[in-house]
This record gives C-alpha cells, sequence and structure tokens, in this order.
C-alpha cells in the first residue's frame, strides 16, 4: 500500500464519486478506477459499493477512511517538518555560556532568534570555558560563549563582545570605600578566584599589573563556577576581578569598584564546530556575528 493509493482512496471517499475525484487528483478517471480495484484486491476487501447511481462505503471502507486521514496527515507533517529541519527552521540547539554572558545583550539575541525561529528550541548549559570547549569537540554542544583562548583546529571561532574588568569586592572591605585605587593596594590581599582547573588565563593580566607594582596578592579560596564565587566574595572571604556584565546584577553585601587603569578588556568568543553544516547552528552564527558587540578592529 503506497501513500498515492491512500489518497486517490481518501479522494473517492469524499467525493462518492469516481468522476468528481478523478477531477480533484486531475487523473483521468478509467485510472482512478483500476488503482481503487487494485488496492481492493490488496487489502482483499470491498471498500465501495458501485452501482450506476451511485457509490457508497463499505464498513471496510468507513475504517480504512479514518485511518487513511491519521496517515496522510503524519505524512504531511512529517514533510514539513524534514523540510523546516533543513531550513533550520525547527531542531534543537545546545548552547554553551558562562554566567557574564547571561546579560540584557544576550537575553534580546535570544529573544530576537526565538521570534524568527519560533520551532527551534534552545537547550542552555551554564558552563566553564574549559568544559564548553571539551563538550564542543565531542558533539555535546553545537554552539558555544567562552572566554578565550581556542585553542583547537576543530573548532572555528569569532570574538562577539568586550567587557571591562572591574573588582569586586565586600561592602565592608577598606578598597570599598578607598576613592581610588592602585594596583599597590592589591599587596597580600586574600582572593576568590574560579578554580585553576577550570579558568585558562582570565587573571593573568590581574596578575601581572599587580606584579608590575610590587604587589603580591594571595589566592585563598577557589569556586567551582561564577555564582559561588560572587557568594563567597560577598560573604567577606576575599575579592576578585570580574567582568563588568556581572555587576549588573546586585547582591546584598557586594560592591564593584574600577580597577586601576591597563587592564584590557575580556573578550567573549562564540565557538562552534568547524565542519558543523546544520542549518540552526548556521543561523544562530551568523545571527550572532551580525549583533557582535566589538569594534571592527577587534574583529578576528
Amino acid at each position: 500500500m503506497e501513500l498515492r493509493h491512500l489518497r486517490y482512496f481518501v479522494a473517492v471517499a469524499e467525493e462518492l464519486n469516481f468522476r468528481r475525484a478523478a477531477e480533484r487528483l486531475h487523473l483521468a478517471q478509467p485510472p482512478l478506477s483500476a488503482q481503487i480495484k487494485s488496492l481492493e484486491t490488496e487489502l482483499g476487501v470491498r471498500l465501495f459499493d458501485r452501482s450506476t447511481r451511485s457509490v457508497r462505503l463499505t464498513e471496510a471502507g468507513r475504517v480504512l477512511l479514518d485511518e487513511a486521514r491519521q496517515v496522510l496527515q503524519s505524512a504531511r507533517q512529517a514533510e514539513q517538518r524534514t523540510r523546516q529541519v533543513g531550513l533550520g527552521l525547527q531542531g534543537t540547539l545546545r548552547m554553551g555560556i558562562i554566567a557574564p554572558s547571561a546579560n540584557a545583550w544576550m537575553a534580546s539575541i535570544l529573544r530576537e532568534f526565538r521570534q524568527t525561529y519560533p520551532g527551534v528550541q534552545l537547550a542552555l548549559f551554564d558552563l566553564v570555558s574549559t568544559d564548553q570547549l571539551r563538550r564542543l569537540r565531542e558533539d555535546e554542544l553545537d554552539v558555544g560563549l567562552l572566554r578565550p583562548p581556542v585553542h583547537s583546529l576543530e573548532l572555528e571561532y569569532q570574538y562577539v563582545e568586550e567587557s571591562r574588568q572591574v573588582l569586586a569586592v565586600p561592602a565592608d572591605h577598606r578598597l570599598a570605600k578607598k576613592p581610588e585605587l592602585e594596583w599597590g593596594d592589591f599587596h597580600d590581599e586574600a582572593l576568590v578566584l574560579i578554580d585553576p582547573k577550570l579558568q585558562h588565563g582570565y587573571y593573568d593580566p590581574f596578575f601581572q599589573a599587580c606584579a608590575k607594582a610590587g604587589a603580591t596578592p594571595r589566592p585563598t579560596q577557589f569556586a567551582n563556577d561564577i555564582q559561588t564565587k560572587m557568594w563567597l566574595i560577598s560573604a567577606g572571604f576575599g575579592i576578585a576581578p570580574t567582568t563588568a556584565s556581572l555587576a549588573e546584577v546586585t547582591r546584598p553585601g557586594l560592591v564593584y569598584r574600577e580597577l586601576p587603569a591597563g587592564m584590557p578588556l575580556v573578550r567573549t568568543a562564540l565557538v562552534w564546530r568547524r565542519n558543523d553544516d546544520l542549518p540552526v547552528v548556521q543561523a544562530f552564527v551568523q545571527g550572532m556575528l551580525a549583533r557582535r558587540q566589538i569594534g571592527e578592529g577587534m574583529q578576528e
């Protein structure tokens, strides 16, 4: 039994007239009659009671009509979904993000993507950069927003955002009230940092600037994620440089101060597998690159 046989049968069953059904299907009447007869022979039942004056469905024909309509509807839906996935209009986009990227700019991009591709489900994962890179290589993520560097020939990336660094400090800390910070102020200060295994070079510029001023801050507490790091700082465990976008979220007991001059901007990279040709991935990458928040001179 083929789909075309079911389409022919449904047309005759709904019209109860072979001539009108043939016109509806853009067929000649004799071939249509032959196809219905062939279907009856295949199933071993009569589907229609025919006379010179009328065509009526048999009981078997009424059962097949209900089933045939469902099969044809499922076939149409499958065809539509397949085409939409091929165009990037449906599917699932697995996306890794770092906490500082969960800002108003990113929310506007996701909102626009959702409006343009309502059939695409976004699966978001809050992961540190090293975990994202591993999952991208292992095909557990489709795209990632993370901190460079990206040392992998399997992956492609573009910088999409840059932000300055600020100092996160407990509200009752001495540096919270100092009018202007200097690099020497950080000598022997306790730091709360992301575990070294989970971050790759984020704090290096801070330590280098401190060293030039003869200051040696002390990493005394490590966290496995950004939110825990910020909570530990607000609880008085120490201070730390962090991305300015995190300062958009207020936390009790935590304030932000401008760092001394000389800190480079922090870049966010959009990363995807180099040979990934999934339309939904390409659609997201193109949309994100069109909305990137860095100057042309900073792009790679």
